[in-house]
C-alpha cells in the first residue's frame, strides 16, 4: 500500500532519489546533459535537507511524500505562490512520481494532497509551470482541467526554456478533480 504524508527531515534522502530518476527521464532532450547528469541523489539530498528545515518553520509551504513500505515513490512540493503577478494564491512547484508507480493514483493522490493542502492554509486558487514541451506532464495536469495560464521563458540548469502556465481557479475544485479512483492510503 502506498501512503501519503507530510515529508520529514529524513525522508530528504528519498525525495532526492525520486527527483534526480524523474528529471532525468523526464528533461532528456529538453534540458542540458550536463547538468542532468549533474543531478545526484548525493548532490540532492543537503538541498532537500535545507528545504525541509525551512518548511517546518512554515506552515504556507508543504512537502508530501508518497511513501511504499520504506520508501519514497513519489512528491509534491507546494505554498503560497512564488510571482506576485501569478493569477493564484498558492503554486505547486513540484510533483513527480517513480516510473513504476505511475497511472495507480499515486499522482492524482499527491495534487489532492496539495489541493486539501492549500484550502487549509486559505490559499483558495493554484497553479504550477511546466516546460512547454513535457507532453505526459501536460497531459496529466489538463486530464485534472488545469486552465491554460500563459506562458513564460525561465532558466534551468543553464538554458532558457520555455514554460506553460496550468491554473485551478478553486482548489476544491482540483481536489475534486484529483481523487484517484482507486484507494491509495491516509495522509
Amino acid at each position: 500500500m502506498i501512503v501519503i504524508r507530510t515529508a520529514r527531515r529524513t525522508d530528504a534522502t528519498g525525495i532526492a532519489r525520486v527527483h534526480e530518476a524523474t528529471w532525468k527521464e523526464a528533461y532528456n532532450g529538453l534540458l542540458d546533459e550536463a547538468y542532468l547528469a549533474a543531478l545526484t541523489e548525493r548532490r540532492l539530498t543537503p538541498r532537500w535537507r535545507r528545504s525541509l528545515d525551512h518548511r517546518a518553520e512554515d506552515l504556507d509551504d508543504q512537502i508530501y511524500v508518497a511513501v511504499a513500505g520504506k520508501e519514497v515513490v513519489g512528491f509534491v512540493m507546494v505554498g503560497a505562490s512564488r510571482e506576485t503577478f501569478a493569477p493564484w494564491d498558492a503554486e505547486i512547484s513540484m510533483v513527480y512520481v517513480l516510473k513504476e508507480h505511475r497511472g495507480v493514483g499515486v499522482g492524482r493522490t499527491l495534487m489532492k494532497t496539495a489541493a486539501d493542502h492549500c484550502i487549509r492554509r486559505a490559499m483558495f486558487s493554484g497553479g504550477l509551470w511546466v516546460l512547454r514541451d513535457n507532453g505526459p506532464a501536460r497531459d496529466f495536469y489538463e486530464a485534472l482541467q488545469g486552465e491554460h495560464a500563459g506562458r513564460k521563458a525561465d532558466g534551468v540548469g543553464g538554458r532558457v526554456v520555455p514554460l506553460v502556465g496550468y491554473f485551478w481557479r478553486d482548489m476544491a475544485t482540483l481536489a475534486e478533480r484529483a481523487t484517484p479512483r482507486v484507494e491509495i492510503g491516509g495522509i
